[in-house]
């Protein structure tokens, strides 16, 4: 049975103040009848305990689970060590535990949503990559978030509809872009956007930003560029591109103040309206764009990021990524 109320603070080895001993009102309580779902499978104590050993995260949205000798209560997918079953109860919420005197535990953070653990975790991973110098790993990434590489990948993806490693080399697009034209030269660049060598860095570097180092430098003199813009859920979105893949996506409230951005950004280039043909691509993708079905809760900027780097790589050539990139 689920229990509302932990042993007495002597078993425990913490002051009585701290612990509810069990009371006629906690323990005459019923609990409720677990209805279809996970909480049908955790019904009983021996299942919650298999969870627990487990780390099953279907269980977290089902109860947590607390420890008499460290007063600390936990989902039960929390990674720490896990204690003696003598010494473990079970709660059907945090606001449970709480009452019986249980602090929430710092790593797994019981107290909060999970939903707002996972987005928490995606947000913080995603300013992790966005500081400047050398992009973190996936495994650093899944370490300061508290999950597996496997699941945090998959959190990930799910949240923002990239991988991390499509939103790692975002980021690095994003401060080519922003260092290239303060720079004194293109190699002062290349290491102040985060490249180790010159060599990774120009095998990437024009599917980066749609033309040469040097014309982007040049603001796009010689370059042959077309755009086309379609509205979606985040406003409307202009996406340019040359004959080397896409060079610019830009989103705001109207088309013309985009078109204006644009000229600003490349007024040395050969601009022109696209034909029908990349308007049409461009709604194709954004009809298929897993950041649009995702991000309850993400930021803007993150999202925004994440949507435009889908549409690098749904309209743009396919690009190969560094092996020092998340996965």
């Amino acid at each position: 049975m689920v229990r509302e109320q932990a042993p007495g603070a002597a078993r425990c080895g913490r002051p009585a103040r701290r612990l509810l001993a069990p009371t006629a009102t906690t323990q005459d309580q019923p609990q409720p009848v677990p209805g279809p779902g996970p909480g049908r499978e955790f019904g009983d104590d021996d299942a919650r305990w298999h969870a627990v050993l487990h780390r099953d995260r279907r269980a977290d949205e089902v109860f947590c689970y607390s420890v008499l000798t460290t007063g600390i209560y936990s989902r039960p997918s929390c990674g720490s060590r896990h204690a003696r079953r003598a010494n473990t109860v079970f709660f059907p919420d945090p606001a449970a535990a709480e009452r019986a005197g249980f602090r929430a535990c710092r790593r797994c953070r019981p107290d909060q949503a999970v939903h707002d653990a996972r987005t928490e975790a995606v947000v913080r991973s995603c300013r992790l990559m966005e500081a400047p110098g050398q992009a973190p790993s996936l495994g650093d990434l899944a370490a300061a978030t508290g999950f597996s590489r496997f699941h945090f990948h998959r959190v990930f993806t799910s949240l923002t509809g990239v991988t991390p490693k499509s939103y790692a080399a975002a980021c690095r697009a994003d401060r080519l872009r922003r260092v290239i034209p303060g720079s004194r030269t293109i190699t002062e660049a290349i290491y102040e956007a985060g490249f180790n060598s010159s060599g990774n860095f120009y095998a990437l570097a024009q599917t980066l930003l749609g033309m040469t180092p040097t014309s982007f430098r040049n603001s796009g003199r010689g370059v042959r560029i077309q755009y086309a813009s379609a509205a979606c859920e985040l406003g409307v979105l202009l996406v340019a591109t040359t004959p080397a893949g896409v060079c610019s996506v830009l989103c705001g409230s109207d088309a013309d103040s985009l078109v204006q951005r644009l000229r600003d950004q490349f007024p040395e280039s050969g601009l022109t309206a696209a034909d029908a043909g990349l308007g049409l691509r461009l709604a194709a993708a954004l009809d298929g764009a897993a950041p649009l079905a995702a991000g309850q809760g993400i930021p803007l900027d993150i999202r925004t990021r994440a949507l435009e780097e889908w549409l690098r790589s749904a309209l743009g050539k396919a690009r190969p990524y560094p092996s020092s990139t998340p996965g």
